[in-house]
């Protein structure tokens, strides 16, 4: 059943970042840490990534927000490119399995963006408390549906500093729109092909936004298995119908407003999930409008949705770039993007101001 919701996951409705992502280890500047918290009544099995080098008052520490599907701490190792960098510059990372995968308890495909947002705060609470940790230095990394809860989270918390990569600025349904027509027209699909996928997907936000039954679900998939666009369209099982359900009530666009901290925001150029010339513009004008001068906005060139070096920004595209150097992770990315996220990172001056 998993297996089957993190395939139509990868393929449809917030890309799943980890797709196609299993690399050997690397294991040069850090050590890594069990840690449990607690999230409802749930435990919540998470790793301290920990710099080598000993510091007297505590690191800095970046709390990794996952994007969506089954997420396990390392992000399928994804994140230990990543790793390796902040922990040279000095900062301690924070990670978990997401509820029902790996050894947490719970269930991810029953939480709303609310919900993430909330197991987000728990997790700050626990490094606020953990004697290797500077309580004032917690800051946040997230990518993809990680740009609604991000926001959500800062409702409560403003951090020491956020990275948030590949975030989108509408509702979800508006961005799976694009999606769609971004992929579709990528693959040589007519344009009435493209309006037919797009009508299909708005019928099915009517059937969960008015709480219709699966089977009307179930009938229109099996009309939508008809066309040649069916595998780019939101398909499955009555859990992936429960999951739209709950992902979906009371949609609506990040609130980037409070986002007072020093912010480095991140597209790729080839992103064909979010549009990154639209979004890097939405962000730059509301850090303006909220005076945040601490804020970079950038659109890295020849990067996809999950900031992978790809021309065409097709998923078969990262997966194979992803196989092609499984032995040596950091060609995986775009040129550039490991390194503005650790310059940017050690220029902070650790201030909760704008």
């Amino acid at each position: 059943m998993l297996a089957k919701k993190s395939k139509l996951l990868s393929a449809n409705f917030f890309l799943l970042w980890a797709v196609g992502s299993v690399f050997g280890q690397l294991t040069t500047n850090y050590a890594e840490e069990e840690a449990y918290f607690l999230h409802d009544r749930d435990t919540i099995f998470g790793k301290l990534i920990l710099p080598k080098k000993k510091v007297k008052n505590g690191y800095p520490v970046i709390l990794f927000v996952h994007g969506s599907g089954p997420e396990d701490y390392s992000s399928s190792n994804l994140y230990r490119p990543l790793w390796e960098r902040f922990t040279e510059a000095g900062f301690a990372c924070f990670s978990w399995d997401k509820p029902g995968v790996g050894s947490s308890q719970g269930n991810w495909f029953q939480q709303s963006i609310e919900d993430r947002a909330e197991i987000v705060l728990e997790a700050y609470h626990f490094l606020e408390q953990h004697e290797k940790i500077d309580r004032n230095k917690i800051g946040l990394w997230g990518i993809s549906q990680a740009g609604w809860v991000i926001p959500k989270v800062t409702e409560t918390r403003i951090p020491a500093f956020a990275i948030v990569v590949s975030g989108p600025v509408t509702t979800a349904m508006d961005q799976e729109i694009y999606r769609l027509r971004s992929n579709l027209q990528a693959n040589g699909f007519k344009p009435a092909a493209v309006d037919s996928a797009v009508t299909y997907t708005n019928q099915v936000k009517e059937l969960v936004g008015g709480q219709r039954p699966f089977v009307d679900f179930d009938a229109l998939q099996k009309e939508a298995r008809k066309h040649g666009w069916s595998s780019f369209v939101i398909t499955g099982d009555e859990g992936i119908y429960q999951y739209l359900k709950v992902i979906l009530k009371g949609d609506q666009a990040p609130n980037i407003e409070n986002l007072t901290c020093p912010v480095l925001a991140i597209w790729g150029e080839n992103d064909l999930l979010v549009p990154s010339v639209a979004s890097s513009e939405h962000y730059r004008n509301t850090m303006k409008k909220i005076g945040n001068k601490k804020a970079t906005i950038v659109i890295v060139p020849q990067a996809d949705h999950t900031l992978t070096f790809n021309i065409s920004g097709k998923s078969e595209e990262t997966i194979e770039r992803r196989k092609t150097f499984e032995k040596e992770p950091e060609k995986i990315f775009a040129p550039g993007y490991l390194d503005l996220m650790t310059e940017w990172l050690k220029k902070l001056k650790w201030s909760l101001k704008p």
